[in-house]
């Protein structure tokens, strides 16, 4: 009988599986040629009294002599594809996965809901806002079938397209497309051989590195927020004031929009009255929820930091303005929000996006901010430890002691002081005339 499957346990071309009516109106499939997993050529037959009868019976006999010369009690868990199954059908399958680790407690849901931005659009776009950032993993390649999709060149000319306009989206739809095509591999739906991601170079962000500004670049980002928004942006407004909690902290974008006002205090030192702000939570989204506070940094522990006066002045009056309720309430906020309500990390990038646009400061980006401050600091007082301080980065391990006995109330944690360092770097004051570090 001619061989009709080569490969260890796979399953015959179907154009094999044509069951035939015998004269006693009985359908029959007999002696299809396989291989078991071991290798070994072997034999199936089935008989029903339908046609469907007849092929379901040959199946499951398959699944039986497939394991025969082997100790294997099973068939592969994993979920089978065929080249001509849809990209779409990979993608959902990606998307179960990291579903079943966030229900096994080995991803956090928002780390599931980073990875899930980049294959499938939001339930919910913003309507007031364009999205340069909206390349779709499944909107771009999810009609395609697997063998089409397996093109390196195309996915190469793709990911660059998206890193021209973002590098961050294109770096990680890369890493997705790795593990998408990994997982049709494993399902049998592409040859290894014919995996594309290989030859794919994976972006490189050389021309989107975070560099710290310039006194001039400082002063004319301020500029550019203060006119777009004077086009009628309201629904961005948040975006002045969190400029300029950034350029005076150097703390992270998201944990700058987890800041409540009960979370800036007054304190004196040597006499004199500061603000001092306690850094310790982040903002972070949920698919159904939307973004929430989660009362942990993105990494380190909680801290505090000294305020410089001029960012004092800015945040006093920006309470002026908008009487908050309760302490408790974010101090950025946009106005088409609820009460109490946060903004994503993800909108406040998209609206840098856009404000930036058509600008001379179109690969500006608030992780820029954090670069600026720890270059000003390192460079004023010579001194990387104060830098590493004012991020976060050198509060150390807490002891056991530290974590649950020493009651905060009693011994406070000690806040780091750059204010008058950060004076400097006042955008409403021209800049000292000092070299700054491109």
């Amino acid at each position: 009988m001619t061989q009709v499957a080569l490969e260890p346990g796979a399953m015959p071309p179907k154009d094999k599986l044509i069951p035939v009516k015998g004269a006693d109106g009985v359908w029959r499939l007999t002696r299809i040629r396989h291989r078991a997993y071991s290798g070994e050529y072997i034999k199936t037959s089935a008989i029903g009294r339908t046609r469907r009868e007849c092929l379901d019976e040959w199946e499951r006999n398959f699944k039986k002599n497939v394991l025969k010369g082997s100790k294997r009690k099973r068939t592969s868990r994993r979920t089978q594809f065929s080249p001509t199954d849809k990209m779409s059908k990979v993608f959902a399958e990606l998307d179960a996965q990291y579903k079943a680790k966030v229900a096994a407690g080995k991803m956090s849901e928002g780390t599931y809901n980073n990875y899930r931005c980049y294959i499938y659009p939001p339930a919910k776009s913003p309507k007031h806002s364009k999205n340069p950032n909206a390349f779709k993993l499944d909107i771009e390649m999810g009609s395609l079938s697997i063998s089409e999709a397996a093109d390196a060149a195309w996915i190469a000319d793709y990911l660059d397209e998206v890193a021209d306009s973002a590098y961050s989206t294109a770096y990680h739809q890369h890493r997705q497309l790795c593990t998408a095509f990994k997982l049709a591999v494993l399902g049998k739906g592409i040859d290894p051989r014919a995996n594309p991601m290989p030859y794919v170079p994976r972006p490189t962000g050389d021309r989107a590195e975070p560099r710290p500004l310039s006194p001039d670049e400082q002063r004319g980002v301020l500029q550019r927020i203060d006119t777009w928004l004077d086009d009628g942006r309201g629904e961005s407004r948040y975006l002045r004031i969190l400029y300029l909690l950034l350029l005076g902290t150097g703390i992270r974008p998201g944990e700058c929009l987890a800041v409540r006002w009960c979370d800036i205090t007054e304190e004196e030192f040597d006499g004199v009255i500061r603000s001092v702000l306690y850094v310790g939570a982040t903002v972070r989204c949920k698919s159904a929820s939307g973004p929430y506070r989660n009362p942990r940094r993105k990494s380190g522990n909680e801290y505090r930091v000294v305020l410089p006066d001029w960012l004092r002045e800015v945040l006093a009056t920006e309470k002026l303005r908008v009487s908050p309720a309760s302490e408790e309430l974010p101090v950025l906020q946009g106005p088409r929000s609820s009460a109490g309500s946060w903004v994503s990390v993800t909108n406040a990038r998209m609206a840098v996006y856009a404000m930036r646009n058509g600008s001379q400061f179109d690969t500006f980006r608030l992780s820029d901010l954090r670069d600026t401050v720890a270059t000003h600091i390192a460079m004023i007082t010579g001194d990387d430890e104060r830098a590493s301080a004012q991020l976060g980065h050198m509060d150390g391990g807490k002891s056991m002691a530290q974590r649950h006995y020493i009651h905060q109330g009693i011994r406070r944690m000690v806040a780091v002081d750059n204010a008058d360092v950060l004076e400097l770097l006042n955008p409403f004051k021209m800049a000292p005339n000092w070299h700054f570090a491109a």
